[in-house]
């Protein structure tokens, strides 16, 4: 559960850097259309008729942060699971050498 959560966290912040990077790479006064973390992350501006900026965000293609959580969820799990299995035996030595 604490490993799904997170995971969750983390892919999040994953997707909000890569937004922020897209924001902050592109020009004042230019019209483009940028993608980052594979193609997931889309930031799109656009010159209107009175001379304002448009812009648009969002998430283009939804696979890539679907892998980084069950990635994220597998390598917390697995890190979690030792620690435990650590502790345990941590706690074992320490019985025995008291007992």
């Amino acid at each position: 559960m604490t490993s799904a959560l997170g995971a969750v966290l983390l892919t999040l912040a994953t997707v909000a850097v890569s937004l922020l990077a897209l924001m902050f790479s592109t020009g004042a006064d230019e019209a483009a259309k940028r993608t980052l973390f594979f193609g997931a992350v889309v930031f799109e501006t656009v010159k209107k008729d009175n001379g304002a900026l448009g812009i648009t965000t969002g998430i283009e293609n939804p696979v890539p942060p679907i892998v980084l959580f069950l990635v994220l969820t597998v390598v917390l799990t697995l890190i979690q699971t030792v620690y435990q299995g650590l502790k345990q035996r941590r706690e074992q030595l320490l019985n025995a050498s008291g007992s």
